[in-house]
């Protein structure tokens, strides 16, 4: 009678790792730049930067381009005639200042902001805090009633960064396109879009919304973020500046003096 072989567990379980680990592998492989930008939030791999050396790289791809910042209360109060204009030998030619939040918040310091920037040289702008669960038609209504814009300011900004939780992407986008019709109504103007990398390609892309100027934020080491076509880039939320007793984002705006022109009501 043959001998019965004797059964290894052993050799079972390393078989079972080997092939877990070259599915594993395949699939990475396969499916690598889905990978990639799903765990870098759409950015590029680079070296890292202190804050000062990544100011100098932006603005050394950027050579034409112009500085600006936003601001909100979270900045605290603003003292206006110690405040610096200029950083790393650019001057600053934008602020973009907090208006509203939702269908019924007012930045409590947006009336301060917006006068005290008034007598500066610098272009002033206003934007709206986008809450996706709420009324798009009454929080254009508070924006509208709370930011005075006229001919040399900023053309209006909608600041859009999270998803809905009542309420699909479909219906999101609608909210968003209202919004964005009855501010563009009102002040005669197309607004400009303020959104992060990751929501312009989850939510915005190729849904219309390419024909409005697009913000977008990423603060990570790149070249310049993955949104196509943008007008503004908020590269850093670690910006310095006597007069501002908080951290600020900066923004660079592609295209210099005459693309500034262009985003301002007329």
């Amino acid at each position: 009678m043959p001998r019965k072989k004797k059964y290894n567990p052993w050799l079972w379980i390393a078989t079972l790792i080997f092939l877990v680990a070259f599915g594993s592998g395949y699939l990475v492989f396969k499916f690598r730049k889905q990978i990639e930008r799903g765990l870098s939030d759409f950015t590029r791999k680079a070296p890292p930067f202190t804050e000062a050396l990544k100011f100098e790289h932006v603005f050394s791809n950027f050579s034409e381009g112009i500085l600006g910042i936003d601001v909100s209360e979270y900045q605290g109060k603003i003292d206006f005639p110690g405040l610096q204009l200029q950083l790393q030998n650019r001057q600053i030619e934008f602020v973009v200042i907090r208006a509203t939040m939702g269908k019924d918040g007012v930045d409590a310091r947006f009336s301060r902001n917006w006068e005290g920037f008034r007598p500066l040289p610098v272009r002033r702008g206003a934007y709206h805090y986008y809450r996706p669960n709420e009324n798009s038609t009454l929080q254009a209504q508070n924006f509208i009633k709370t930011a005075k814009l006229s001919s040399g300011d900023m053309i209006p900004v909608l600041d859009i960064e999270k998803h809905s939780t009542i309420q699909s992407k479909d219906k999101l986008r609608e909210g968003l396109k209202n919004w964005l019709q009855i501010v563009e109504a009102h002040y005669g103007v197309k607004p400009m879009i303020y959104t992060g990398d990751r929501f312009f390609w989850e939510v915005l892309h190729d849904h219309g919304f390419n024909e409005y100027p697009i913000w977008v934020a990423n603060y990570n080491q790149i070249v310049e973020p993955e949104t196509e076509d943008w007008t503004i880039w908020q590269f850093s939320e670690k910006g310095s500046l006597p007069g501002i007793g908080e951290k600020i984002d900066l923004n660079v705006l592609e295209g210099g003096k005459e693309r500034l022109e262009g985003l301002l009501i007329q």
